[in-house]
């Protein structure tokens, strides 16, 4: 198989753990960690929280990239897989959204941008951009790697509420929405 199209799993399996991970931080009531103790970065609306992320997030997928694949075409496709991926998964595995809240009404942070087909615009640029880097790299592959990425989404949001029911029983909350 492809290094590109282990990367593929790699870059989704990471950024699906993150999402969990931010779930665990940022606890029933902390979308766009609202709850933590981390002041605005002035970088727009990222809290120094979410831009120290991204600055980590975005340094182990251009080095874990670059090992593989050095044009700067593959190594943008896959940061803006990871930040797709793990921004959807968020909502998808958090008990408190779930997919049914995947809304305009239900992400304040998300709300203020226009949604398309039941989702917000930035997903369809990333979903467009990934689609001209796929054409611009001149790697067929990565149209493979896509359509790898997008099957463990589906895998995730199938298994999504059995992560429900464990993340109820390990934290005690009934008021955990677990569908």
């Amino acid at each position: 198989m492809n290094k590109l199209i282990y990367h593929s799993i790699f870059i989704a399996i990471y950024a699906i753990l993150y999402s969990t991970l931010e779930i665990e931080i940022e606890g029933k009531d902390g979308g766009w960690a609202k709850n933590l103790p981390t002041s605005p970065s002035g970088i727009g609306p990222l809290t120094y929280y979410h831009a120290i992320m991204n600055i980590i997030v975005i340094l182990t997928v251009i080095y874990s990239t670059f090992l593989i694949n050095k044009k700067f075409s593959v190594i943008l496709f896959f940061t803006i897989s990871w930040f797709l991926i793990e921004d959807f998964a968020w909502f998808v595995l958090n008990p408190y959204f779930t997919l049914k809240k995947y809304t305009k009404k239900d992400i304040w942070w998300h709300g203020r941008q226009p949604w398309i087909l039941g989702s917000p615009v930035h997903n369809w640029v990333g979903l467009g951009g990934l689609l001209a880097l796929r054409f611009i790299s001149g790697e067929k592959i990565l149209g493979t790697s896509l359509f790898t990425m997008i099957s463990i989404i589906l895998l995730t949001i199938i298994s999504a509420p059995l992560y429900h029911k464990w993340y109820s029983n390990e934290h005690k909350d009934e008021n955990i929405t677990t569908n």
